[in-house]
């Protein structure tokens, strides 16, 4: 459990640094620090930036109908009072380390996107629908609705190509471009979190699966959060999977 919780902070961590790059404002993202039952109704984050009365916590469970909505009455350090079970959401127990995503309830939704849309016009990303926990990017590639971590509503749609870092690399969504040939070292910061849902850092515990199609013949070396050593093929797809039992990041070849 402690490293479903830790890998799923590392999807978070990729998904908002990525998203920066979109031209929008960034859900929070943080964790829950320590447990929660379904009664509680006060909850402890990691950091309380950007979190004020007023706010709507999302905890991501990253499976299908365990997620939460929360709203904030008010706060106090980094622990929140909270109405729990916001806008018709089932209130849960959350284990610690647990990803979550906060910003003012108009940055959420209550339907699926669909059809076109401009990323600069959008301006929160992710747009999480709070009905069914799925989440949603804004193309900057196909100016379309696709979806983001933990989504499998629809087919996979590309999102905002990445250029590989002789560094870590954050992933914009669960399929996207890499660019260049720099050798990878680490999916997301090993530090922050990045967006919500996807990449992430070594010390994170539950991590999405996402995909990458090579632009060129890119490496990743046995480090961080990477499992080990791998040279991308241009072209040929590339899916990464975290083993929650050493929380790194295997690819498919």
């Amino acid at each position: 459990m402690k490293n479903l919780t830790k890998s799923l902070f590392l999807c978070f961590a990729l998904f908002i640094v990525a998203s920066v790059s979109f031209g929008q404002t960034s859900l929070t993202a943080t964790t829950l620090s320590t447990a929660t039952n379904s009664t509680q109704s006060s909850v402890t984050v990691a950091s309380a930036t950007g979190i004020t009365a007023g706010t709507v916590i999302w905890v991501e469970d990253g499976t299908v109908g365990r997620s939460e909505a929360m709203f904030v009455v008010s706060i106090s350090g980094t622990t929140a009072q909270v109405q729990r079970g916001y806008d018709s959401t089932i209130p849960r127990s959350h284990i610690s380390g647990i990803a979550v995503l906060a910003g003012p309830p108009s940055a959420f939704t209550e339907v699926e996107p669909a059809g076109a849309c401009t990323p600069t016009n959008q301006p929160y990303t992710p747009l999480v629908n709070l009905q069914t926990g799925n989440q949603w990017l804004c193309s900057s590639i196909t100016n379309s609705w696709v979806p983001g971590f933990f989504n499998n509503a629809a087919s996979a749609g590309v999102s905002k190509a990445v250029a590989s870092v002789a560094g870590a690399t954050n992933p914009s969504g669960p399929l996207f471009h890499v660019t260049g040939t720099n050798a990878i070292t680490a999916w997301g910061s090993s530090t922050t979190v990045g967006p919500l849902g996807a990449g992430g850092s070594h010390t994170d515990v539950v991590g999405a699966p996402f995909c990458v199609i090579p632009d060129a013949a890119f490496t990743t070396t046995a480090t961080n959060n990477i499992a080990k050593a791998s040279t991308a093929v241009a072209n040929q797809i590339m899916c990464f999977t975290f083993d929650q039992t050493n929380k790194k990041y295997v690819a498919s070849y």
